[in-house]
């Protein structure tokens, strides 16, 4: 049986209100830097590497951004859509070996991380930033790992929502 249908996709979203033009929540997420940030316990303590920065290697849809992590490890990732302002979507490609939560290795593993994307919608007096992650799970796993998988990532959202926010608003 091929690996890929021994996967169920999921998609979360997330969304925050920040007080901020687009422009510069757009240079915020694609070119991050969050180092500054402590990582919440529970992800040191579920051995969830802390995000460090990303950097754009060349813009437009089918460019690279590559984002850093504190255990050494990135994803190279493609640029999917890119939409100045508005969306910017990509496919995580991480590398070999980047592992989360101790054993979960993302590139091949029961538990992957596929697709996310940002959008940016203008309010009068602040800026509404979504951002959705798509991943997948072996479907042998899925019933003892999507609750507490889904848990995490959407509070890994959070940090990433908020530490953005606190970049663009200071």
């Amino acid at each position: 049986m091929p690996t890929a249908n021994r996967h169920i996709v999921k998609t979360i979203a997330a969304s925050i209100e920040i007080n901020g033009k687009p422009e510069v929540i757009w240079q915020n997420i694609t070119e991050v830097k969050i180092e500054q940030f402590s990582d919440p316990l529970l992800f040191r303590l579920l051995d969830v590497p802390k995000p460090l920065s990303a950097e754009i290697i060349a813009e437009g849809a089918g460019g690279q951004r590559i984002a850093y992590f504190s255990t050494g490890k990135k994803f190279i990732q493609e640029i999917i859509i890119w939409k100045p302002l508005e969306e910017y979507s990509f496919s995580f490609n991480p590398e070999e070996g980047f592992r989360v939560g101790y054993f979960f290795e993302l590139k091949t593993g029961i538990f992957r991380m596929l697709k996310g994307a940002y959008f940016l919608k203008n309010q009068e007096q602040s800026t509404t930033l979504k951002l959705t992650t798509e991943y997948s799970i072996d479907k042998r796993y899925s019933f003892l790992l999507q609750a507490p998988i889904k848990i995490i990532l959407k509070a890994f959202q959070r940090y990433l929502l908020h530490s953005i926010k606190k970049n663009a608003e200071s």
